[in-house]
């Protein structure tokens, strides 16, 4: 509401505003802008028609989706020359989704012209309640100014008196201190006692002197109640009836009434024919008219309002507004108030007996429920879908059974956005039982699992969907099946797409069995839990997808298996890899299926392309399933992308202070977004960049030390992997070999080990070198022969990336032979090959490793070697290093 009534004030600034603001929204969010068309009706006055585009996604990504997109359209209309400061009172009241969305604009540190201002009682919010929650996580990495309000003091009552009656404060004394005596200070109770003292013709105005006095005994002898409330009242109830009536109504329906909601419930166009009442109210400083809206002047006096209404008598009143709103709303108008004609009507419930009318009101619940989950206000829907369940008869999904279906199904995906998992199973376990078809049980089955992995329970979660899938007709069974076999099964049903091209892949049918289709998007989602936990069962699930795929068509789900399969080929079959990889994109591409992006270039280009291109091209692929994964709500591939831009970019040798940047802005949105799975997967990253820029982060230093014993085996992998590189770059090759072997240790029997881009073989090469140099000791030998032959290998895949690595550690097997001329020709081939090929990094340690052997053989090239390194080390910013 306070955006909507915003963007009716810009527009009234004239068409050179509305151009700026206009051109910034639509650089920001482009065609996004119209997830936030319902949200903000008046952007229609800036942007134009908008057209609705449907979004098929799950609530929870769309409540993610919602709160991405608004972050981005505040950090547009947000600027220097007019920046946005948003106040909101009573946050003691806010609803989940309501904090999450504050969460969001807080916590975005790229918004430099926007502030936000909140208010709420302390005595109403405990350490428990979600805003102290709230508070606390933002606090961690934003600053946060508290300020806690008090009554207002003698001498500040003297002031705020004075500045009433427009007197001098030493004329105002001893008003100010009988108003100070009897309101105990309170602002909203003192305003009211002056109006009243006026009202009653305690408070004058002389007009032969021009200034107000007061009758100071009969202000002494004035009582007042001894809350607001009870002054409040009293004054309402000196109002004519009309205002009492319009008062009481309004105090129904919220804090704030829109004109023409005033309209429909008294059933009068208020533009045409205004109730002179309404100008009473305002008057007298309980109504606020802004535009086209009326507010309470204070919550107190809402409150007061509504206390007028009989007890026994307030739901039928709210039953009264809401059938009156529904008479006189328009099918177009219907939508924008079906919020406060639901909320009425369902105050109203135990009065409703008749049957239709009862169904009626579950669709209305539904219809509202629905427009609250696609506006990301989850908690919201969760009541109101709850509402229209508790309307249905017994025998409702015999006699209603789309209406009992799409009620129960949304309530649980609600009930999961706002992370209620323990309801989940309950809700859940009444779709099970009821619905007629499995492709019916789909989203709530798919709820259920998710809701399941959000408690930890990756295990639980994977046997449910083991469990779907066999009720589907496809059961995933490996306990049969060796390592080998599988691998051999997931070859051969690849072959049977190889000599298929991207048009013939796409001349499949579809996919149109709805079993089929539920089991493909199960498989899919079980990837994910499985590849943490049996990485074999992620082969069997990508095999049986491709073959669903063969006999019964593509699906957007079969993009996904096509790049999981090119991710486990590449190492033996890179052409294999790359044709399923083309598959995958065009699928993508072809389909329109922007939801599945995420997934297929993390695992594609993620896992796949650096063996077929240059590392570095795949940046930028990177970046748009980040900037795709995050508007469409897939975070946790969004951000997955987002820790492989950062990986290679380090990897790259990109310019760390820049880098450094950009790791916190993905590190901010995977803490915002709560990933702690790619959360924890960038901060050895980032760890790693500042300890080269020689900076240091106590935060970060404690927040690895917290998660360093929750690390599963994969991510264990990838702490040793990022703590090795920066031991090896600083000479601290012990160091380095202990991250080496733990780091082994943790990853044994793993079908892929950790590394970023295939290059663990060429470090652990670099550390073996380093620790046969420095101990002599033959133990060496057969590693370094090990990881020579593994980058021989990749060298022949793909020479652009991995040619300049075998050349320099080819000239450091050579040093440590003794073959002297061999070693300073390999050292000076390897160096121009870095020069070539390599990046900034490499090419420091290159010229360092170069260095290193003519200072041994005090050749006069090794100062020469090493000024290169330090100044190639200072370009890419690792001051510590340079140092």
């Amino acid at each position: 509401q306070l955006f909507s009534n915003h963007f009716a004030k810009v527009a009234q600034k004239g068409q050179e505003r509305i151009k700026q603001t206009k051109n910034a929204i639509i650089e920001a969010v482009d065609s996004d802008i119209s997830v936030l068309a319902q949200a903000i009706p008046t952007l229609s006055h800036i942007i134009g028609k908008l057209d609705i585009a449907p979004v098929h996604v799950s609530a929870a990504e769309l409540e993610n989706r919602f709160n991405f997109i608004f972050e981005k359209f505040v950090r547009a209309i947000a600027t220097p020359s007019h920046p946005i400061v948003l106040y909101l009172d009573d946050l003691q009241w806010a609803d989940a989704s309501s904090l999450n969305l504050i969460k969001t604009l807080v916590m975005d540190t790229k918004n430099k012209n926007f502030l936000f201002v909140g208010a709420f009682r302390d005595d109403e919010v405990n350490d428990e309640h979600p805003l102290a929650c709230q508070l606390q996580f933002i606090g961690e990495s934003v600053s946060i100014t508290r300020i806690k309000t008090t009554n207002i003091s003698k001498a500040s009552m003297n002031d705020f008196v004075s500045d009433i009656l427009q007197m001098s404060p030493s004329s105002t004394t001893s008003l100010a201190e009988l108003v100070y005596r009897k309101t105990g200070g309170n602002g909203l109770i003192a305003t009211q006692f002056i109006q009243t003292l006026w009202y009653e013709g305690s408070l004058y105005f002389l007009l032969d002197s021009n200034k107000w006095t007061w009758d100071i005994k009969a202000v002494e002898a004035k009582s007042i109640p001894e809350d607001a409330v009870e002054l409040l009242v009293e004054k309402i109830l000196q109002l004519p009836s009309a205002a009492r009536y319009i008062l009481q109504y309004l105090s129904c329906i919220g804090s704030s009434c829109h004109e023409s909601t005033l309209g429909l419930i008294t059933g009068q166009v208020l533009v045409s024919v205004p109730f002179p009442a309404l100008d009473m109210i305002i008057e007298e400083g309980l109504l606020i008219k802004e535009g086209i809206e009326y507010k309470f002047a204070h919550d107190q006096i809402q409150l007061a309002a509504y206390s007028l209404i009989p007890v026994n008598k307030r739901d039928c009143v709210h039953l009264q507004i809401g059938s009156m709103i529904l008479k006189h709303a328009s099918k177009e108008r219907m939508d924008s108030v079906i919020f406060i004609a639901v909320d009425q009507l369902n105050r109203g419930t135990k009065f409703i007996t008749d049957e239709d009318q009862k169904v009626q009101l579950a669709n209305l619940n539904l219809r509202a429920g629905e427009k609250a989950m696609s506006l990301g206000t989850f908690s919201s829907a969760v009541a109101y879908l709850k509402s229209g369940i508790d309307l249905l008869e017994i025998d409702s999904w015999a006699t209603i059974y789309d209406l009992s279906l799409r009620l129960h199904s949304s309530y649980a995906e609600s009930l999961y956005s706002i992370g209620h998992f323990s309801e989940i199973s309950q809700a859940v376990s009444k779709i099970l039982v009821s619905a007629k078809a499995t492709g019916d049980k789909l989203p709530a089955y798919l709820t259920l699992i998710k809701a399941v992995a959000a408690q930890n329970k990756a295990a639980e979660a994977v046997q449910i969907a083991l469990k779907i899938l066999d009720e589907l007709g496809e059961p995933v069974a490996t306990s049969r099946k060796t390592k080998e076999e599988l691998i051999g099964i997931l070859f051969y049903t690849n072959k049977q797409f190889e000599g298929m091209t991207k048009d013939e892949i796409m001349e499949l049918k579809r996919m149109e069995n709805p079993d089929k289709i539920a089991a493909m998007k199960i498989l899919d989602e079980l990837c994910i839990y499985v590849y943490f936990l049996e990485e074999v069962l992620v082969i069997a699930i990508i095999t049986r997808m491709m073959q669903l795929t063969l006999m019964h068509g593509i699906c957007e789900a079969s993009s996904c298996a096509f790049a999981t399969c090119a991710f486990f080929l590449v190492d033996s079959d890179r052409e294999g890899a790359r044709h399923n990889g083309d598959l995958a994109l065009s699928i993508v591409e072809r389909l329109h299926v922007q939801n599945s992006l995420p997934r297929v270039y993390a695992s594609y280009y993620g896992g796949v392309h650096h063996a077929i291109e240059r590392t570095e091209n795949a940046l930028e692929y990177h970046m748009k399933a980040y900037d795709v994964g995050m508007r469409v709500g897939d975070i946790t591939y969004a951000v997955l992308n987002g820790y492989f831009y950062c990986a290679k970019s380090f990897l790259c040798g990109k310019e760390l202070v820049s880098l450094k940047k950009e790791c916190e802005s993905i590190l901010e949105a995977a803490t915002k977004y709560k990933q702690e799975s790619p959360k924890t997967m960038l901060l050895p990253i980032l760890h790693a960049i500042l300890t080269l820029l020689s900076q240091s982060d106590i935060s970060l230093q404690k927040e690895m030390i917290s998660s360093e014993p929750k690390l599963k085996r994969k991510q264990a992998g990838v702490w040793f992997f990022w703590r090795l590189l920066v031991a090896y770059i600083y000479c601290d090759y012990d160091v380095a070999t202990h991250m080496l072997e733990k780091k082994r240790e943790v990853e044994k029997g793993l079908i892929r080990r950790f590394s970023v881009c295939d290059t663990i073989d060429f470090w652990e090469g670099l550390v073996f070198l380093a620790m046969a140099k420095k101990t002599e000791e033959k133990k060496w030998i057969r590693c370094i022969q090990e990881s020579l032959s593994n980058v021989r290998n990749q060298a022949r895949i793909s020479s652009v990336n991995f040619r300049h690595r075998l050349l320099l550690l080819e000239a450091e097997t050579a040093s440590i032979t003794g073959d002297v001329k061999n070693a300073a020709n390999r050292y000076e081939i390897a160096v121009n090959a870095f020069d070539e090929y390599g990046y900034t990094n490499e090419q420091a340690i290159a010229y360092e490793r170069a260095g290193d052997f003519f200072a041994s053989q005090h050749d006069e090239r090794a100062p020469q070697y090493y000024g290169k390194a330090q100044a190639l080390y200072m370009k890419w910013g690792a001051q510590g290093k340079a140092d």
